[in-house]
C-alpha cells in the first residue's frame, strides 16, 4: 500500500507593510472601539431613561431604547468608517 500524501504549500506573493501590530495602529483601534461604544450605548439609554422618567412605563421606554439601539447598530459600520478616518 502507497499512503503517499501530496501536501500544498500557500506562497505568499508579498507582505502587507502594516500587519497591524504597531502600537499607532493598536492605539486607534483602541480609541476608534471605544467611541463606537459609547455612541451605539449611550444615545439608547438615555432615549430609554428619559421616557421611563417621563410616561412612568418603562414598556415604552425599553421598546423606543432597544430601537434606537438596533437602528444605531445598523448604521455602525459607516459609524466606524467614519471614526478611522477621524483618527487618521
Amino acid at each position: 500500500m502507497n499512503n503517499s500524501y501530496q501536501v500544498s504549500k500557500l506562497i505568499f506573493n508579498g507582505q502587507r507593510a502594516n500587519d497591524g501590530t504597531q502600537p499607532d495602529d493598536i492605539i486607534k483601534s483602541v480609541w476608534v472601539s471605544t467611541a463606537l461604544a459609547l455612541i451605539l450605548s449611550l444615545p439608547s439609554l438615555a432615549v430609554f431613561l428619559t421616557l421611563a422618567h417621563l410616561t412612568n412605563n418603562i414598556l415604552v421606554g425599553g421598546v423606543t431604547g432597544f430601537t434606537t439601539h438596533f437602528i444605531l447598530l445598523a448604521l455602525s459600520p459607516r459609524t466606524s468608517e467614519v471614526l478611522l478616518s477621524l483618527f487618521d
